[in-house]
């Protein structure tokens, strides 16, 4: 006998878990609420102060305020370090642009959480909503679609039925493979050189440095940390993999400059190649995709996650008018509306993530005054450069409410 629930969501990482708390809090007047189940494969780690090596993603002003609507952002502040500043610039050329909070009217740009620390948040809050049931550590072996729900089995035997199937299981999402969706893949030959270092200064500002082999991002944390993305080319990728931490950190230093004083301590290093990934469809009889089982997009402008949050706000909004009106969380005419709602942010954003990899991952010389020629009109121009702004604290899709 399969258990029943309203919606099944497919993946318990940051997409997923924030969607599953948000439909949680949703009630009809009559007290009525979606009944949720979430299948993940990881259990969240115990609360537990994260070690140097602590992964960081950077939520964008306008995400620190969706997941303040989803009441999650109180539990997160405290271990968030504010972005009160952007710097771009371009090694060996006169373009440059400088962001502040102030000239935004924001108390900042962006957060930079730990996403050992964010994990056990969530998952704090998702055992207090009776409404939701954790299958975990699970996941989807197979579905079949019928035309009332979809009925799942997974890895440990146990089967659901749901009427709506979420897909919020990442790029190599199951769901979009157990549907045959179509998955637009454009690898970037770059791969993404990762690490926390340690520096001399730490003034709150996020650096954003193009070079001639791709752009170099360093972003604040706690602890007088900086968690890197460095873009490179696989060999290059592989040879600093390769280097002891003094010659890592001298090859960095003389990429990065001296913004930071002197570079002190390099932690654990890991690289990954970058692609755009973007499914062909992101809904289906009865499910949906949300995330980067959606797009997966190039770190560039460290637009990834805060994307796959505006996906979790629109489909949440259309979900709680469901379930005002009482209506089937896997209509057709809601999964066309949520699809047709989320496209121009999704090829906008996809569109010119990708046009920066090719912009400034370019050694050519026109390319390279070219794009300084555009740093400087937008570091001349305030309205120029606001659009540049409101893009990077994720208001481009739409100011969160």
């Amino acid at each position: 006998m399969a258990e029943q629930y309203d919606i099944a969501i497919v993946g318990g990482a940051m997409a997923g878990a924030t969607l599953a708390l948000a439909l949680a809090s949703q009630r009809r007047p009559d007290g009525g609420r979606w009944s949720v189940a979430l299948i993940e494969a990881h259990p969240s780690a115990e609360p537990h102060h994260p070690g140097y090596d602590s992964r960081a993603i950077a939520l964008a002003e306008g995400s620190v305020r969706r997941l303040e609507r989803l009441g999650l952002w109180p539990a997160l502040r405290s271990h968030a370090q504010p972005i009160d500043q952007i710097q771009v610039s371009d090694r060996g050329h006169f373009g440059g642009l400088t962001m502040t909070a102030d000239e935004y009217g924001v108390d900042a740009l962006g957060q930079v959480v730990e996403l050992e620390r964010v994990g056990p948040v969530l998952w704090q809050a998702l055992s207090r909503h009776d409404n939701i049931t954790l299958y975990c550590p699970d996941g989807l072996a197979s579905f079949s679609q019928q035309q009332d729900r979809i009925t799942l089995t997974l890895n440990s035997g146990t089967r659901i039925d749901a009427r709506l199937v979420v897909g919020a299981d990442g790029t190599g999402s199951a769901v979009r493979q157990q549907l045959n969706l179509g998955l637009e893949r454009q690898p970037y030959h770059q791969h993404a050189l990762i690490a926390n270092i340690s520096c001399d200064d730490h003034p709150g500002i996020a650096f954003e440095r193009f070079t001639s082999e791709g752009p170099l991002a360093l972003l604040p944390m706690n602890d007088r940390r900086y968690s890197l993305v460095w873009v490179q080319s696989p060999g290059e990728a592989a040879r600093r993999m390769a280097l002891s931490d003094n010659a890592f950190l001298t090859e960095l230093q003389a990429a990065f400059g001296y913004r930071l004083g002197a570079l002190t301590k390099v932690g654990q290093r890991v690289e990954y190649p970058l692609a755009l990934c973007r499914a062909e469809r992101t809904t289906h009889h009865r499910c949906v995709l949300v995330g980067n089982a959606a797009q997966t997009v190039h770190p560039i402008a460290g637009q990834g996650f805060n994307l796959g949050l505006r996906d979790v706000e629109a489909l949440a909004d259309r979900l709680n008018a469901a379930l005002q009106s009482d209506s089937d969380p896997g209509s057709f005419a809601l999964l066309a509306e949520y699809a047709e709602a989320r496209a121009p942010d999704r090829s906008r954003v996809t569109a010119a993530t990708d046009a920066l990899v090719k912009l400034f991952s370019n050694p050519v010389r026109a390319m390279a005054l070219g794009r300084n020629l555009g740093l400087l009109t937008l570091a001349l121009f305030p309205d120029f450069k606001a659009g540049l702004a409101k893009s990077a604290m994720g208001w481009s899709g739409g100011r969160p409410r």
